[in-house]
């Protein structure tokens, strides 16, 4: 009995901590001309567990950040999707390769999922099937670990051969890029995910990737100003907290190596401290 108590204790604990949070996930990237340090992913991750305790990554090889991404996130108290980098190159055997030395060198307990590749049908740099080998390599490779194995794409490029594959759905959804006014693009957003939840086969769909620039060109009726990003970002909050969606946000820090408008979509800017449009009351309570 007093063990029953205990669990329905760390569950009801758990529930709270994961609640508390502003968002489920935020996305994060490193400039791989500049790699950085173990304990500059730790300075990252803590500026980044005030607002989220769940992280994603997009290379498990790149700057060896899945070796520090792990550890970082271990220290810092965050789950961990850890991203694998799959375009027409060999980047997946690379990728594959360091997941492996990685996993056999690593604990696990906080890996939330493995994603196999991110908008690779979007790019065209694989055939349906081909993602879906690397798929069952991956999840061959993890089968001892029982981590869940998925991919991230756009929304209106699954096939029922990857839905088939993968153990949920993570789908991209940028309204900003699709030129839609501010005005609609929650609303947007909302019916791409309906749209991918119709095709799902009843697996959880979750938000992969969404966001808006503060900075930059006008994208058609896509206008990115600091009060567009706010706008989008608390509607995008209150919406998918009210419907019980996970999203992950586009992007934890903005990133200042990349060009134009895509260097602008962080949540935090690039002295890691919130911006100024945004307070964490506010954040935590968008509706």
């Amino acid at each position: 009995m007093f063990k029953a108590l205990l669990l329905t204790t760390l569950v009801s604990i758990t529930t709270v901590i994961a609640g508390s949070n502003a968002f489920y996930g935020l996305n994060y990237g490193v400039n791989t001309n500049a790699c950085p340090t173990l304990e500059e992913v730790k300075h990252d991750f803590r500026a980044i567990s005030q607002y989220t305790n769940i992280v994603r990554i997009y290379s498990v090889k790149d700057c060896d950040l899945g070796d520090l991404a792990l550890k970082a996130s271990q220290a810092t108290k965050l789950r961990l999707y850890l991203g694998m980098w799959v375009d027409k190159t060999d980047s997946f055997d690379k990728e594959l390769s360091a997941l492996k030395r990685i996993s056999e060198s690593n604990p696990f307990y906080n890996v939330e999922a493995v994603i196999v590749g991110s908008e690779v049908m979007y790019r065209g740099d694989l055939q349906s099937s081909e993602l879906v080998d690397r798929i069952v390599k991956v999840k061959k490779l993890l089968k001892s670990q029982g981590t869940k194995v998925t991919t991230a794409e756009v929304y209106y490029k699954f096939t029922p051969e990857i839905i088939g594959a993968i153990d949920f759905v993570m789908m991209n959804a940028f309204t900003y890029w699709e030129g839609v006014p501010i005005e609609v693009a929650p609303d947007t957003l909302l019916e791409h995910y309906r749209h991918v939840q119709s095709i799902s086969n009843g697996k959880l769909v979750r938000i992969s990737e969404t966001g808006w620039p503060d900075q930059g060109n006008q994208n058609k009726e896509s206008i990115p100003t600091p009060e567009n990003q706010k706008d989008f970002m608390l509607k995008t909050l209150c919406i998918t907290k009210e419907q019980g969606i996970e999203m992950i946000w586009f992007s934890a820090i903005d990133e200042s190596y990349k060009p134009g408008v895509e260097s602008h979509f962080g949540l935090l800017d690039s002295t890691r401290k919130l911006k100024s449009e945004y307070t964490y009351d506010r954040l935590m309570s968008p509706c």
